[in-house]
């Protein structure tokens, strides 16, 4: 599989990517098994770049993802994953792109995901009452840090 350099990053990525965003729910059910086996035949045919979402089921489609690369090198695959939209008590979404929800998006993508760190997070839409400024501006948490 023909390989390119992702943006200004020393990653190095599949020119196809595998997208997650029906393995959410949001679409009707999952065929998990089905889901896992294609993400593994992709895998296998050296696709290294997946990209997944907290919104996509809210951590459905990221779990199915970690459950599919089990066993796998974490540095041979590539995992971009997207926050940034915050469910509400009612089922609607909305946009929230502030430091403290991304924040917690993060730890729970790095939760969902079963990994220590992220290769590319995006915020997945704009939030047009958060200057971009306060979503740029977070930064990293000691380690001990709650």
């Amino acid at each position: 599989m023909e390989k390119t350099r992702l943006g200004r990053s020393n990653l190095q990525v599949s020119r196809i990517a595998f997208g997650t965003w029906q393995l959410g729910g949001d679409w009707g059910a999952t065929d998990e098994a089905a889901a896992i086996a294609a993400i593994r035949h992709a895998a296998d045919q050296g696709i290294n770049f997946f990209d997944t979402a907290q919104g996509y089921g809210f951590g459905a489609s990221e779990q199915l993802l970690a459950r599919a690369l089990k066993g796998r090198p974490r540095d041979e695959v590539v995992i971009a994953t997207k926050g940034g939209l915050r469910p509400t008590r009612n089922g609607a979404v909305i946009r929230d792109s502030s430091s403290a929800w991304i924040r917690r998006g993060v730890d729970q993508s790095l939760a969902a995901l079963g990994t220590d760190y992220i290769d590319l997070y995006q915020v997945h839409w704009p939030d047009a009452d958060t200057p971009a400024e306060e979503t740029a501006s977070m930064q990293p948490r000691a380690p001990d840090a709650p």
